[in-house]
């Protein structure tokens, strides 16, 4: 009651900077609520001319992202982003972009459910970013994140893993099940994450691409190859996803790790809103149906007027 005392602006409330602070809280409330007055943002795309050298930007809102073309389009996630988006997966999309721009790592933190997943492949779907995934256990181990050692011919190789391969080829990292990981296993990335550097196990050295520019500057590249110094990409991300601990079983994560992700709420979507979009999905499934149902009959009469 009193909320709508200070929002209203009785005469009997409090005057004041607390009730001028209290109205414009809850009038941002109420602006963003279903029924409100506030702008909806919209996934936008917006082709370059034909003579630009420039590529296509996606717009989400106010937030601007500009493609690039992918190296290996078959690793660019297909088929997740459908033609109605609910506005709350808008909200998280653009929200995702925006740590994109500024260079930050995400997590998406939520109850059980493939809504995380989703999202996050919604936007690297929508970004036409390469991904590299990897669904963490209690069996992963730091070899399954840096390099793994396999023998071929009598001789042994170390091969890079997702881990690697997306920070040196400038893809997104997705982490699934962040909670299910020992807590010995993700320390490892702990250096990549906030410093973009990390020693492998056949002596290269992951250097970010601001200290590596800087060295090249007075040294040559073949300086920096001869002493194994690797460029990590300056596009290179990471999604990670998890559950809630303690209200889900697993393990917590370390707050040194903790504190390299932008993180943000996942939860479930409204009722009305999965109702909606379920039906969307099934009129486009009826009327596909039903359209190639009407082609097959006009082909069957336009055969019998030429049999008979």
């Amino acid at each position: 009651m009193q909320s709508r005392l200070l929002l209203l602006g009785a005469p009997g409330g409090h005057g004041g900077p607390a009730s001028r602070r209290m109205r414009l809280l809850l009038r941002q409330v109420v602006q963003r609520r279903p029924g409100g007055d506030g702008q909806r943002p919209e996934v936008r795309l917006v082709h370059a001319g034909s003579g630009a050298d420039t590529g296509d930007t996606v717009n989400i809102g106010d937030v601007s992202y500009k493609l690039k073309i992918p190296k290996n389009p078959e690793l660019v996630p297909q088929n997740y982003i459908s033609d109605s988006l609910a506005q709350s997966v808008v909200q998280h999309l653009r929200w995702i972009m925006q740590k994109d721009l500024l260079g930050q790592d995400v997590f998406l933190i939520g109850p059980p459910g493939p809504l995380r997943r989703s999202i996050a492949m919604q936007y690297l779907e929508l970004t036409k970013r390469e991904v590299e995934y990897i669904a963490l256990s209690r069996d992963t181990t730091e070899t399954d994140l840096k390099q793994r050692r396999e023998i071929r011919a009598g001789t042994a190789f170390y091969i890079d893993q997702c881990a690697v391969r997306a920070a040196t080829e400038g893809r997104t990292l997705i982490l699934e099940g962040l909670e299910k990981a020992e807590r010995n296993v993700l320390p490892v990335l702990n250096n990549l994450l906030e410093n973009r550097e990390m020693q492998l196990e056949d002596g290269r050295f992951l250097m970010s691409a601001e200290r590596y520019d800087k060295l090249l500057q007075d040294h040559t590249k073949k300086e920096l190859d001869s002493w194994n110094i690797v460029r990590v990409s300056e596009n290179f991300r990471v999604i990670a996803l998890g559950l809630p601990v303690p209200r889900y079983s697993g393990n917590p994560l370390d707050p040194p790790l903790r504190s390299r992700f932008q993180a943000r709420d996942i939860y479930y979507l409204p009722f009305k809103v999965n109702l909606f979009l379920n039906f969307n999905e099934c009129m486009y499934v009826c009327m596909y149906n039903f359209s190639s149902c009407l082609l097959n009959l006009i082909l069957l009469l336009n055969l019998f007027n030429i049999l008979f």
